[in-house]
């Protein structure tokens, strides 16, 4: 008999189990590998960012008086995805109330458990013209505000994001950064130094308004601290499908200067149910959580998604002048369409003092 050994194979033609074995462990080799891989990519990417921000910055400044603008030189020419997920805001989709800053105030709707919709915020306000694309790169050049993914902000907040949200200034993120990365602006004011940036936003939306006026009315009223509105406005700016994924919060207020946003709002009564929850928010054959934009074009129409917010939510298109007001608890999630440019308020926030 000849030495060697015969390959055994099986009735459909397949190797045996120890050639099985031998293939598996290559195949486990290769996905360990893919593994590594795709870890030292990522570590690598971080350490590029890291590499930007420390030798961009410094140098991310007007020189000798020339402001670069960045891919593009308005927010309104950078790409806007209206086509895909703009709509006229019908009755049956929004179904939010959209009212004047008269009936707004008239009103006090900022003491109801429904959100609303508010036209002509920013008809007085100096940041129509200081916040063109040109002009707050001129202006605000040097402003130090956090970036990060929209992904951690939207599941953390700007306040407890930590080394996920990174350190620039407007310049450098509009210049550098806005268009080549996932990076999205979100800060608080207590991280603006120049007061006067805020002040391109007066008169601040009622019932902010009524804090940064009289301060000592308000606290003498002994409204709890907790339940009190103040002048912490924050900054946004991103770019195209940009914006944070389902959260919630306090009580907060959203006005958008330049750009729109899509915004999936859902009842704070119903997601007490934490399964009802998790079922809306995620795919749970799946469980990842994903950006606002895949969201709405693979979860939204699946699962009885739809009809729950068309039933027990809102889906509303914000165009620029307008303000959306959140109440206390609701779930929701927000995407830019267009190069958007916003400021937020949220009732009660700590360290506002």
């Amino acid at each position: 008999m000849s030495g060697k050994k015969k390959t055994k194979t099986s009735g459909n033609g397949g190797v045996s189990a120890r050639g099985g074995d031998k293939s598996a462990t290559t195949s486990n080799h290769k996905t360990m590998n893919m593994g590594v891989l795709s870890a030292v990519v990522v570590v690598l990417a971080l350490a590029y960012d890291n590499f930007r921000l420390r030798f961009n910055t410094s140098h991310a400044q007007p020189q000798n008086g020339e402001i670069k603008l960045g891919r593009y030189k308005t927010w309104e020419e950078a790409p806007a995805s209206y086509e895909e997920f703009g709509h006229d805001n019908d009755p049956s989709v929004c179904r939010l109330p959209i009212v004047s800053v008269e009936e707004w105030e008239e009103k006090r709707m900022w003491e109801g458990e429904t959100p609303v919709i508010v036209k002509n915020v920013t008809e007085n306000w100096k940041a129509l013209q200081h916040w063109t694309k040109e002009e707050l790169l001129r202006r605000y050049p040097d402003i130090v505000v956090g970036m990060g993914n929209s992904k951690d902000l939207g599941q953390t907040g700007p306040d407890d994001a930590g080394d996920a949200l990174r350190r620039t200034t407007i310049y450098d993120y509009v210049v550098n950064w806005m268009h080549s990365s996932s990076k999205y602006v979100f800060d608080r004011q207590l991280r603006i130094p120049d007061g006067n940036f805020l002040d391109d936003c007066k008169p601040y939306p009622m019932p902010t308004r009524m804090y940064d006026e009289d301060r000592e009315a308000v606290y003498a009223s002994r409204v709890p601290e907790r339940e009190m509105w103040k002048d912490h406005l924050a900054l946004t700016i991103g770019h195209d499908m940009q914006g944070l994924t389902f959260h919630r919060h306090n009580a907060a207020w959203n006005t958008v200067v330049f750009g729109a946003k899509r915004w999936i709002l859902y009842d704070a009564e119903r997601i007490s149910n934490i399964t009802r929850l998790k079922a809306m928010t995620r795919d749970i054959r799946n469980p990842i959580q994903l950006d606002s934009g895949n969201w709405i074009r693979t979860l939204y129409p699946k699962d009885d998604r739809l009809y729950e917010i068309r039933n027990y939510g809102h889906d509303c298109v914000q165009r620029a002048g307008e303000m959306m007001y959140v109440p206390r608890g609701w779930a929701h999630m927000v995407l830019n369409i267009g190069d958007t440019v916003a400021v937020v308020s949220e009732r009660g926030l700590d360290g506002a003092n």
